[in-house]
């Protein structure tokens, strides 16, 4: 098997990451990280335990210019605990049972292709990090794509069902918190731009506790690169059921807390529960489009992407996204806008629409039904021909797959070509690992991990190679000579090195076979 590898200590994982100097627990809730990321300038959020101010000072990271801000903190009120997190005898609440407070400070005035360095003072303890725009004149440029990560504290001691090239089901040889660990490490030392979640990054949105395990994981990374999420169905599931799941209420519950943490570019609806919930971003040679298509049952009777959740219309506020939709009407506009001024349009939503896995058939198709099927999404596919969209980041069947579509765009002189549209499933990021469904077929799948990196065993029993893993999409961009974009999407997963016992010595970045190649030109 064709691989790379790089080697990551075990005892490193991330306590020597991007993040700066943090001290002092008890002022920081959440440690500084980078948002909402335009062409001169981006936000830095954070949250502390007391209302006092905390400064900013940033400035380029070489030379003497220093520009001094303070923040003003308002209280955060949605990121309470529940009742039910503040009773449980195990709760190991991580922080204290009050309401924490929000800090937002736009930097302004960035100039592209410069380096800036900024530091964070709150409480008497400090945050730090960097951050650089692109400038027109850049050649290269990196970022990172996964989902699922479902942070929980109960991911510790969690360990994934791992079914092996014969089927049989075994536990993985990490937990879920040491594999999401892991894999955030690996991206750390890749220095990635930004990192774009295509949703389900927490198990239950309405649980405060999953929220900080989350950011306890991933603020680190995001003090020096951008994250960019999508909303999963998991932003929208309040909890088991004494915390409501996806009633209603409950359920925007769990939606107030996610667009607490994120500042994300405006969308320009008229509604304001439309704020946070998809958005576009330019960066460089790349648009993002993230879309939140968790909401589908006025298309489909009672069977839909999410037929549990009441949407725009239903009593909740889910944003629609079938023709005629505010969603559908502003992503036309979004993909027009990628088509005239980039160079590769990805677009990012939860459930993947070609799947080998348990979310692959249309609803009501099972005996049992699928309330999360991501098949009805297929209705958008020729609206993303039509705009020439080069990649879908999808998650939620949890099985690193890469499907193709063949269809057609139209140029912006009205002419039509032929298209191909890449669909990757890339939710490997902290949580499930499952194995392709049974009766599920696939037509357009040129690459399932499970079945396409056959586990390669050593003399003592050892797994040497192979296999399906935690891991990630790494796209790496690069301009030639001419002026030309090219960009290599690699699917990396971090493997566990074990001793002859079993035990897990070190994390090795490696590459599945077959990387994707693109060009701008399609």
């Amino acid at each position: 098997m064709t691989r790379v590898i790089d080697r990551i200590l075990v005892c490193s994982l991330f306590v020597l990451s991007l993040a700066g100097a943090l001290h002092a627990d008890d002022a920081f809730r959440v440690t500084p990280y980078l948002q909402n990321p335009s062409a001169d300038g981006l936000t830095l959020v954070w949250f502390s335990n007391r209302g006092t101010a905390g400064e900013v000072r940033w400035g380029p990271a070489e030379g003497d210019e220093v520009e001094t801000m303070a923040s003003q903190p308002a209280a955060e009120d949605s990121l309470v605990y529940h009742p039910l997190e503040l009773d449980a005898p195990d709760s190991r609440l991580p922080h204290p049972a009050t309401e924490p407070f929000r800090h937002e400070v736009r930097l302004a005035g960035v100039r592209p292709g410069v380096a800036y360095a900024w530091q964070v003072t709150q409480d008497g303890a400090t945050g730090t990090g960097r951050f650089r725009l692109p400038a027109a004149t850049d050649s290269a440029l990196r970022f990172i794509a996964f989902a699922d990560s479902e942070t929980e504290p109960e991911s510790t001691g969690k360990f994934s069902d791992w079914p092996d090239d014969a089927g049989n089901k075994r536990s993985y040889l990490v937990d879920q918190t040491d594999g999401y660990a892991a894999n955030l490490a690996v991206m750390a030392g890749r220095n990635p731009a930004f990192v774009a979640i295509a949703g389900d990054l927490v198990q239950s949105g309405g649980e405060q506790r999953d929220w900080d395990e989350f950011w306890r994981h991933t603020a680190p990374l995001a003090a020096s690169a951008f994250v960019l999420p999508a909303l999963g169905n998991h932003e929208y599931f309040a909890g088991p059921s004494e915390f409501g799941r996806y009633a209603t209420e409950d359920s925007e519950r769990a939606v107030a807390k996610y667009r607490s943490y994120f500042n994300l570019p405006a969308n320009g609806s008229a509604v304001a529960d439309d704020s946070e919930r998809y958005f576009a971003v330019q960066y460089g040679p790349v648009s993002l489009i993230s879309l939140d298509l968790n909401n589908g049952r006025p298309n489909r009777g009672d069977r839909d992407t999410n037929w549990h959740l009441l949407g725009d219309g239903e009593g909740g506020k889910a944003p629609g996204w079938q023709p005629g939709s505010r969603q559908y009407r502003w992503l036309k506009k979004a993909l027009e806008a990628a088509r005239r001024d980039s160079a590769f349009t990805f677009v990012m939503f939860h459930h993947c629409p070609y799947s080998s896995g348990p979310h692959a058939r249309p609803p009501g198709e099972w005996p049992e039904g699928d309330d999360l099927s991501g098949v009805p999404l297929r209705r958008l596919t020729p609206l993303f021909m039509e705009y020439g969209v080069d990649v879908l980041l999808t998650g939620h069947d949890e099985m690193f797959e890469h499907s193709v579509v063949d269809g057609e765009q139209v140029l912006a002189d009205g002419a039509r070509a032929q298209h191909r549209l890449h669909v990757f499933d890339v939710g490997v990021g902290g949580d499930g690992l499952r194995g392709p469904m049974d009766g599920v077929s696939n037509p357009h799948r040129v690459f399932l991990a499970h079945a396409d990196a056959p586990e390669v065993y050593g003399a003592d029993g050892r797994l040497l190679d192979g296999g399906k893993h935690y891991g990630h999409l790494e796209v790496n961009l690069e301009r030639s000579t001419d002026g030309a974009w090219r960009a290599r999407l690699d699917k990396v997963y971090v493997f566990p090195v074990t001793a002859a016992d079993g035990r897990v010595l070190h994390f090795e970045r490696r590459l599945y076979p077959g990387s994707t190649v693109l060009t701008a030109d399609g």
